[in-house]
């Protein structure tokens, strides 16, 4: 079926996928980036079909291979009419997203009823955001859900990834970084830190978290961080009370390259709440880097580096 299948053909994939007990296609709307066909492809293969909405502008990845409709971005009552015709109940967002101008959003009486939670989409940091989201959907009788509900298998694991584990300096970097992500979360600032010599050197921003790794290169390269590579370490973590659903921390390849060309010593992750969508090619990556990835325990930042 194409990636612009008509919505009667939609119902009648509705009756071939759901039943009592068997829930319905699994909604997944694609932003930017690889990680929706990662999630697609993860999703079918343990079994529940998914349905694609791919976003103009937006959605880059192919998804042909499976049913879905293209929209714009701010198609809400047509994005609502899809869902409901191909039979999804539950909604994975994945992907990068922009912030939707006003002049994109097509205005019917639904929109206007949701306008206090899209005015949350124009105002304030992510987690503003992303709340905003979720009341949008769950008020339309929809369910977010998130990756770990539905790739469980693409989560960090607990311990060390790969042949290299931290010194007990990069250990102690490490415990830092945590707490400060802890301390910035409740303003929303960012989800990754760069620690040296239990120092954050720089704070994840709206960049992303490569750009930010890319900064601390810069800052090796004009002499204001002094330390000889490599050293220093990329801690990513959840912020406290953080929307999993919809704003899962990530790493990936990139992450590794970037890492390697600020000179750090490794990467430290919250096992189970940051996703990795291919954890062998990163396995690989931080092998022939000579870096670590580690998982550490989310409930308790010191069980898992042994300090």
């Amino acid at each position: 079926m194409s990636a612009d299948t008509a919505s009667g053909d939609l119902a009648d994939d509705r009756t071939e996928t759901a039943g009592p007990g068997k829930p319905g296609p699994l909604a997944l709307i694609a932003g930017s980036g690889d990680l929706p066909a990662v999630l697609a492809e993860e999703v079918t293969r343990r079994g529940r079909p998914v349905f694609v909405v791919s976003i103009d502008g937006e959605t880059d990845c192919d998804l042909s291979a499976y049913p879905g409709t293209r929209l714009p971005i701010g198609a809400a009552g047509r994005l609502k009419s899809a869902l409901k015709a191909a039979g999804c109940e539950d909604v994975l967002m994945t992907g990068n997203f922009r912030r939707p101008r006003f002049s994109d959003i097509e205005w019917t009486m639904g929109t206007v009823k949701a306008l206090s939670s899209i005015m949350r989409l124009k105002i304030g940091g992510d987690d503003r955001v992303v709340n905003g989201v979720v009341q949008i959907f769950e008020a339309e009788g929809f369910r977010i859900v998130g990756p770990r509900d539905v790739a469980p298998g693409l989560v960090a694991p607990q311990g060390p990834v790969g042949r290299k584990t931290p010194s007990r300096a990069s250990r102690a970097d490490i415990d830092f970084g945590r707490r400060a992500i802890a301390t910035m979360g409740p303003l929303d600032i960012g989800q990754a830190v760069v620690v040296l010599n239990e120092r954050v050197v720089a704070v994840e921003a709206a960049e992303g978290t490569s750009a930010m790794i890319r900064r601390c290169a810069d800052l090796r390269g004009n002499g204001r961080i002094a330390e000889a590579s490599p050293s220093g370490v990329l801690v990513k973590a959840a912020k406290p009370g953080q929307e999993m659903r919809l704003d899962m921390p990530v790493i990936g390849t990139q992450t590794i390259a970037a890492a390697t060309e600020a000179g750090l010593a490794g990467i430290a992750v919250e096992a189970g709440n940051v996703l990795i969508p291919d954890l062998d090619a990163v396995r690989r990556a931080a092998d022939a880097a000579d870096l670590f990835l580690i998982g550490v325990d989310a409930a308790d930042p010191a069980s898992a580096t042994d300090r």
